[in-house]
């Protein structure tokens, strides 16, 4: 009895000593601790705008800036226009309210969406039509000499070649294609064309004809004529 009542009083005292503090128990540092994890949000299901007819039909397009209260359950609760046309903005409001996330935070989150709205069916702008230049409508300020191919001297080819030239408004050469003449011939023809600077007082895309004449032991018949309209 004495001793029981010994070990039930040591356990009492140390009892006493661990609440006041006068013992501490040593705790094991290289124990791992569990690392708290962070509140995220995470989009689980999204929704694109429907283009409003209204919209397509007066050509408007752009972009909807929309502000969202997403809920503890991951549901859009309320929602806000920041910026955006007024014929666009129903449409982002209806798509941003079909969005699900998962939400961690442990209480409401604001987000803001961005709905683009472009009519993928819309014409794509076509390039403006050059239109057949006229006399005195282009000057010809610098030009280049074809030099004539040798295999074509070998083969004694001589003759025409005619282009059909696209200028720019700035008088560059924006393109070039033969419109008759020896396959020997055409490829010095549009090299040299491709050279050529002009003086475009239209200042706009315009067409022009011109001439390279081959002759053999005439180095000076390879420039071509004037161009015509």
């Amino acid at each position: 009895m004495i001793k029981t009542r010994f070990a039930v009083s040591l356990l009492a005292a140390v009892c006493f000593l661990l609440m006041t503090g006068l013992v501490t128990v040593a705790q094991d540092k290289s124990a791992p601790r569990q690392q708290e994890k962070k509140p995220e949000i995470k989009v689980l299901e999204k929704a694109g705008a429907e283009y409003p007819d209204e919209a397509r039909r007066a050509g408007v397009e752009g972009k909807v800036v929309v502000e969202v209260t997403v809920e503890t359950s991951g549901e859009v609760s309320l929602t806000r226009v920041v910026t955006g046309h007024r014929l666009l903005n129903q449409a982002a409001i209806d798509a941003a309210k079909l969005w699900r996330f998962s939400n961690t935070y442990g209480g409401p989150v604001t987000l803001t969406l961005t709905f683009e709205f472009k009519d993928s069916d819309a014409p794509a702008p076509q390039p403006q039509k050059p239109e057949q230049a006229k006399e005195g409508d282009i000057k010809v300020v610098h030009k280049v000499d074809a030099v004539y191919p040798e295999e074509a001297q070998q083969k004694g080819v001589e003759g025409n070649v005619i282009l059909e030239v696209a200028i720019n408004e700035k008088g560059e050469v924006a393109d070039a294609r033969v419109k008759s003449g020896d396959e020997l011939l055409s490829k010095a023809a549009l090299d040299a064309m491709k050279q050529f600077r002009f003086s475009n007082s239209l200042q706009k895309p315009v067409l022009a004809t011109m001439t390279f004449n081959f002759v053999l032991g005439d180095k000076d018949k390879t420039a071509p004529k004037k161009p015509q309209g």
